[in-house]
């Protein structure tokens, strides 16, 4: 993991994710893993969006849905903890629960790319308009506690990680960061 990075107050679950990031730069850790989720899918057909690898595991589109879905998660995380007075406790979800309960078949593959594309901008805006002060605050989020820059750098590592994942198990090609 970056040095700098170990900061940031977080689980250790977590640091799964952080320990795919290459730049301590939140914005730039933000634009690459997106970059690199969408370089890698996005000539993708429709029938390689549909594709599993195993029975019962996710399809590529699941794993893009489940990451834009985490993503408006943590922002909404970050929101309450960083605009509310009081220390936030906020439940936590369940990722299968989410996926079984979406209707991705009503998107194509490139529409979920596009989905995700305006997910990543709102999110850069989001932590744009936080203070510093704002981005150092903490709360609890599934039992554990978290500080909101946190949440932002996590959201990238945990694009990689799932991209890292399609890559290695869906296209049969090692992830190239």
């Amino acid at each position: 993991m970056i040095p700098s990075l170990q900061r940031l107050i977080r689980t250790p679950y977590f640091d799964t994710y952080l320990n795919h990031l290459q730049t301590d730069n939140l914005l730039e850790a933000l634009d690459h893993s997106a970059s690199f989720l969408v370089d890698m899918t996005e000539s993708l057909s429709e029938s390689e969006f549909d594709y599993r690898y195993a029975p019962g595991k996710w399809t590529i589109k699941e794993v893009v849905h489940h990451i834009i879905e985490t993503e408006i998660i943590f922002n909404y995380r970050a929101l309450r903890i960083a605009r509310e007075e009081s220390s936030q406790i906020l439940a936590g979800f369940e990722e299968n629960d989410y996926v079984d309960a979406s209707h991705i078949s009503n998107f194509s593959g490139a529409e979920m790319l596009d989905y995700f594309k305006n997910i990543r901008s709102s999110t850069k805006f989001l932590l744009k308009s936080f203070s510093g002060e704002q981005l150092q605050k903490t709360g609890t989020a599934s039992g554990k506690q978290v500080q909101v820059e946190a949440l932002f750098y996590i959201t990238a590592g945990h694009t990689l990680h799932h991209a890292k994942v399609i890559s290695e198990r869906y296209l049969n090609q090692p992830p190239q960061f």
